[in-house]
């Protein structure tokens, strides 16, 4: 018995040793977006808000049979509405995200890959010439199915198509009628606030859509580049609110190094 073991073991040993094992790719980036960022929130009117957004956003990828890629970025926006003639309101946004996908389908230069996704979004703005005694935020930790295609264009280029849509969510937003006449604006009191009035829902309360294409080309060993356009999505209904809405345009700049 204890031969037939010790030969099991070497054979099992060198059958792991003849498969062939993927390449692991690391990779980190910076993309830095500008475009057009839209608000619409019926808690404090139905007036669409508009203004040009900035963002910045860092990632890390591990990619082989599997990609898994987490991600954290901030947004800044001056918005106003039609009636107004400054950019007097404001708006920031900060998220982050952890995506695992598996390969589902590779055909010739195409390959599929789907799995979930987990997104923390904090959307937090200020409308100082319609309420300046309160903050107004839509928090949402989002659970939902991501997609990516990548399209091998030659060695150097690659075409990337990601969208990713939210499943089940957990979020906050400030009651319809505030108990307070002014918000506490200290930082642990803006913390408390976009964490307070907490709900659980599906895609008829919840919903983040983000759409993403890149190109990608590479410009030396070490270092490619993407162009990228975004589209992105957010609806938050509370049971005791009014809706929130949200859209952006974004036009990047992506590193890989």
């Amino acid at each position: 018995m204890k031969h037939i073991f010790i030969l099991l073991l070497v054979l099992s040993t060198c059958s792991l040793g003849a498969q062939e094992i993927p390449d692991v790719i690391k990779l980190s980036s910076f993309q830095l977006d500008f475009g057009v960022n839209k608000l619409k929130d019926k808690n404090l009117h139905a007036k669409v808000h508009t203004g040009l957004l900035y963002g910045l956003i860092y990632e890390h990828t591990k990619q082989s049979q599997t990609i898994s890629n987490f991600g954290i970025g901030i947004r800044y926006s001056r918005l106003r509405t039609k009636y107004e003639e400054l950019s007097a309101s404001a708006n920031i946004q900060l998220f982050g995200n952890y995506d695992y996908l598996f390969l589902t389908r590779k055909r010739n230069r195409f390959t599929y890959f789907l799995g979930p996704v987990m997104t923390l979004m904090y959307n937090l703005s200020f409308y100082p010439n319609w309420d300046e005694s309160h903050l107004y935020w839509g928090s949402s930790f989002n659970i939902g199915i991501g997609n990516k295609l990548n399209y091998q264009i030659n060695d150097k280029q690659t075409l990337v198509i990601d969208l990713d849509i939210s499943l089940f969510s957990v979020f906050s937003r400030p009651e319809l009628d505030r108990q307070y006449k002014i918000d506490d604006i200290s930082f642990g009191g803006i913390i408390k606030n976009i964490h307070s009035n907490l709900e659980t829902g599906t895609m008829n309360k919840s919903v983040l859509a983000t759409f993403q294409s890149e190109y990608q080309f590479r410009i030396s060993k070490k270092i490619t580049q993407a162009i990228c356009y975004s589209y992105n999505y957010e609806r938050l209904k509370s049971d005791e609110g009014l809706p929130f809405q949200g859209s952006l345009h974004q036009i990047g700049l992506k590193i890989y190094f």
